[in-house]
């Protein structure tokens, strides 16, 4: 079992990569934001207390703001793939993108699990705070809401379409164990100063780099291959080398200005 997921795994890999130069040129751009931002959250926190905005962490920062540009990417290329290519079931996957979303920036589950925590009937389960549960329960609901809509587009969705809904679903199991896993632990270490600080960059940044490679496989799926910038092959016209000019015949009657011509008949 676990060598055939990683046959696949490899062979996915090598197919969003390999000959790719479009591919992994937005890759490279996406990674080296997140890379940025990981690594100045990790110079001002070993300095003192960040302020807010500079903290992946942490709701109205940067790298939080990076995160819905990606989201609204994800939605924009799904879109752009689905009418192209007229797979409308991937279309399923809007809602799910959609609420992740809005998810972070309204703090839909923080928020109910609140409202959960601060009623007299609301009670925890073993380690888990009320809220903790309360937030989890959240996600539980939306969940098979969501997953409802997604396995709907996936019977009605061709082999191609189900191959593309098969990598998607890898990739949002990967980036809610960040999400939703990391976060119940991390919510059992936040008066441990040192271990709340660490499990709240990685449960963040984890799901920035999952999101990215959501991206960027989105990305793949629009396009193939990519030739160098400004090659011979993609020269506007008039952007020729004298090389290109030559190869394609080097003798062309070169029309002068009239004035030129009215001067150089005087000079005769």
């Amino acid at each position: 079992m676990a060598g055939s997921v990683g046959t696949v795994v490899r062979t996915t890999w090598r197919w969003l990569l390999d000959g790719q130069r479009a591919v992994r040129i937005v890759l490279g751009l996406l990674l080296s934001v997140d890379a940025g931002l990981g690594l100045i959250h990790i110079v001002v926190m070993a300095g003192w207390d960040a302020p807010d905005i500079w903290r992946v962490d942490m709701d109205g920062s940067y790298g939080e703001a990076y995160q819905y540009a990606k989201y609204l990417w994800l939605i924009i290329l799904l879109v752009v793939y689905a009418r192209h290519e007229r797979r409308w079931p991937l279309l399923a996957w809007i809602p799910l993108v959609a609420y992740f979303m809005f998810d972070d920036s309204l703090l839909i589950h923080e928020q109910i699990g609140h409202w959960y925590a601060t009623q007299n009937w609301a009670f925890g389960f073993g380690p888990l705070r009320a809220q903790s549960l309360g937030e989890l329960a959240t996600i539980a609901v939306m969940g098979v809401v969501l997953v409802a809509i997604i396995s709907i587009g996936y019977v009605r969705a061709d082999t191609r379409t189900r191959w593309i809904f098969r990598v998607l679903i890898a990739l949002t199991v990967v980036l809610l164990v960040f999400a939703v896993f990391l976060d119940a632990v991390h919510g059992l270490f936040e008066d441990v100063r040192l271990i709340d600080r660490s499990l709240g960059f990685f449960e963040d940044f984890g799901e920035m780099i999952v999101l990215t490679f959501m991206v960027v496989f989105a990305f793949r799926i629009n396009v193939s291959g990519g030739l160098p910038g400004f090659a011979e092959q993609d020269m506007p016209q008039g952007a020729e080398t004298d090389a290109a000019a030559n190869a394609r015949g080097g003798s062309e009657v070169v029309e002068l200005p009239a004035a030129t011509r009215q001067s150089l008949r005087q000079d005769r």
